[in-house]
């Protein structure tokens, strides 16, 4: 027993050594901590707030760090230790370039004496500049014709109804253009309008229009894509939208509509040789709604997967079902890793779609 004692008292030593306790507040303290920048313009270029500290206490102090909550904020000080009575200054400066508005930004300074950083804030609002057309219609379809975007993708488009968006354009020339939108992949549900031709400097809206009749048989994905022709000309920049065709829910009571759950999300297929034979793996779903729980359609995004549903696609209330995904290795075309993504259609109201993805390395 006596060999023992040694140990135990340089252990009882160590755990008895003091340990340096840093105060709650830094005795750097800072004569204002908040400071407001007023109105500026967003293209004035940068604008730089001071604030100023002093080291109230008999030791030095230094600053390890500012940290600041976005890139638009950059702190500039001198990497020095602050002897006692001595004045420190912080520089803040803010970038307003493409970000007009409300300025509300939080700067957390952390000294060497003190376990809680201090906190100063910067205010004040940046007046917007006038943006060129080049911003406001970013997208040059050629011709002189810009549009302001070249997608839209819509959310789910029920039964019956309809849902549209407005996508801006100008003509940026001098001159009258034609301008004509020919499809080149249709769902045959969208409806585009716009005027032709277009004056001067004229402007405009494209407008798409999804629609789907109320006794459609449509589910999943609706594909467009558009090409605008300026004058006889192609643009090479494509316009392009889709949206998610659901059942209409107007009449679905929420509380006794079926409810959709899958315990996975990734459904995984480990190591595949690349030239082997297709693999299997199964996936359950659950129907922990009122009433029974359809599912409209499984949709996969890559040729190598298939979901394989047979003709009873319903659920009942409190069951659930396996169903099962073959991943075809020989139609990926390289090795490494893989990712795709299966989506199920079905009529639970608040989740009308389900997203699962799929993995698997290939060798």
């Amino acid at each position: 027993m006596k060999r023992f004692i040694p140990y135990i008292i340089c252990l009882l030593g160590i755990v008895a050594i003091p340990q340096p306790r840093l105060a709650a507040q830094s005795k750097l303290q800072f004569s204002q901590t908040t400071f407001d920048y007023g109105d500026i313009k967003e293209d004035g270029g940068a604008v730089a707030a001071l604030f100023q500290a002093r080291n109230t206490g008999s030791e030095p102090v230094v600053v390890l760090e500012v940290m600041t909550s976005c890139g638009c904020t950059t702190p500039y000080f001198e990497r020095k230790p602050i002897a006692a009575g001595e004045t420190f200054n912080l520089e803040i400066r803010y970038d307003p370039m493409n970000r007009p508005g409300r300025i509300d930004r939080d700067i957390f300074v952390r000294v060497s004496d003190s376990n809680k950083d201090t906190k100063l804030h910067i205010a004040g609002r940046v007046m917007p500049r006038q943006k060129s057309i080049e911003e406001i219609y970013p997208f040059d379809m050629g011709g002189g014709l810009r549009l302001e975007s070249n997608f839209h993708a819509f959310a789910y488009v029920e039964h019956g109804k309809s849902v549209e968006t407005r996508i801006g354009y100008v003509n940026h020339s001098d001159r009258t253009i034609v301008v004509r939108i020919s499809p080149t992949i249709v769902s045959g549900a969208l409806r585009v309008e716009y005027d032709t031709p277009v004056a001067p400097h004229g402007s405009g809206d494209i407008v798409l229009r999804y629609r789907l009749a109320e006794n459609s048989s449509r589910y999943g994905t609706l594909e467009d894509v558009l090409r605008v022709i300026v004058d006889g000309t192609p643009s090479q920049t494509l316009l392009s939208t889709h949206a998610i065709a659901v059942d209409n829910f107007d009449d679905t009571d929420d509380i006794s509509a079926p409810s959709i759950e899958i315990p996975i999300n990734i459904i995984k297929f480990g190591e595949v040789n690349r030239a082997g034979r297709p693999e299997r793996r199964s996936f359950e779903v659950r129907n922990t709604g009122q009433t029974p729980l359809t599912i409209r359609k499984a949709e996969v995004n890559s040729d190598a997967i298939r979901c394989v549903i047979d003709n009873d696609t319903t659920i009942a209330p409190g069951q659930s079902r396996l169903f099962t995904v073959e991943f075809s290795p020989s139609k990926v075309g390289c090795d490494g890793a893989y990712v795709a993504r299966l989506f199920l259609i079905t009529d639970d109201p608040k989740h009308p779609m389900q997203t699962l993805r799929v993995n698997a390395i290939l060798k």
